[in-house]
């Protein structure tokens, strides 16, 4: 692992310390839950990446696991060097030069990257123009995407609903940084890039069908987040599986497949 954590995360030192904390927890169960919607999603921003990948090098930031820099390689980058605050998710990857660092404050110099990923990270920021002026400042070219405001699907819903009569409560740092809530708006993200000093930023909102469709698979996705999974790691093995269960139970057999709506920013250096 290299470097040292920067603790600011762009909010408050306490916001980013739980922050870190739950994705550390997250790390170990990722692959089985989230990491299949990741890694759908990943695939369509390397998509939208402005430039081409052959022979770039590429810095995946709020890497996690690594999905955004694995289908970057798999696209031809020559190499990807993948930056999160959390060292659990980090370990957790494979195929990038993991890198211990926060997206306000990256610990490289101007210019450094071909490309810079940004995928689903700046909400977690408490100024998203903050990471975006960082990831000007170190990259040639930017894809940046966050999700999409007003959406749902009905294995949130279900699982929302088994997590509240278990007695959960969302993180202090989940209630601030709410999905969507600023990353997530175009109008707002488009001002943020501005503030950052972007000019002639390309948005658009993509659907994305992540293949998952089985009642086992959508709830594995939910109950392997982050901002529940303190919570789930605090219950005895028989109450997680009655969690489960009863997400199931409350979804059905005929939920939808997953199909997430996301905003993709695009951005290179003329």
């Amino acid at each position: 692992m290299v470097g040292d954590p920067i603790r600011t995360g762009g909010g408050t030192t306490e916001l980013t310390t739980a922050l870190r904390a739950d994705y550390d927890a997250a790390a170990a169960d990722w692959a089985g839950g989230p990491e299949a919607m990741y890694k759908a999603l990943a695939r369509s921003l390397v998509a939208a990446a402005p430039v081409p990948l052959a022979g770039r090098l590429v810095l995946d930031l709020g890497a996690g696991t690594g999905v955004a820099g694995r289908a970057a390689l798999a696209a031809g980058a020559r190499r990807v060097v993948g930056a999160d605050l959390s060292e659990g998710m980090l370990r957790r990857g494979r195929g990038e030069t993991p890198v211990l660092a926060d997206a306000v404050a990256l610990p490289f110099r101007d210019g450094a990257f071909d490309l810079v990923l940004a995928a689903f990270c700046l909400n977690h920021l408490g100024r998203v123009e903050d990471g975006l002026a960082e990831a000007r400042r170190v990259g040639a070219a930017i894809a940046a995407s966050a999700f999409a405001p007003g959406w749902t699907h009905p294995a949130k819903d279900a699982a929302d609903g088994a997590f509240r009569s278990f007695g959960y409560q969302p993180p202090g740092w989940y209630a601030v940084l709410t999905p969507g809530s600023r990353a997530g708006d175009p109008e707002v993200l488009a001002e943020s890039a501005a503030a950052a000093g972007f000019t002639r930023v390309q948005a658009r909102t993509v659907s994305v069908p992540t293949g998952l469709a089985t009642p086992a698979e959508l709830v594995a996705w939910r109950l392997g987040m982050a901002q529940v999974a303190t919570f789930v790691a605090g219950l005895a093995p028989a109450e997680r599986d009655e969690l489960s269960a009863d997400a199931v139970e409350r979804l059905g057999a005929d939920a939808p497949m997953l199909v997430r709506s996301i905003i993709v920013l695009a951005w290179s250096k003329p």
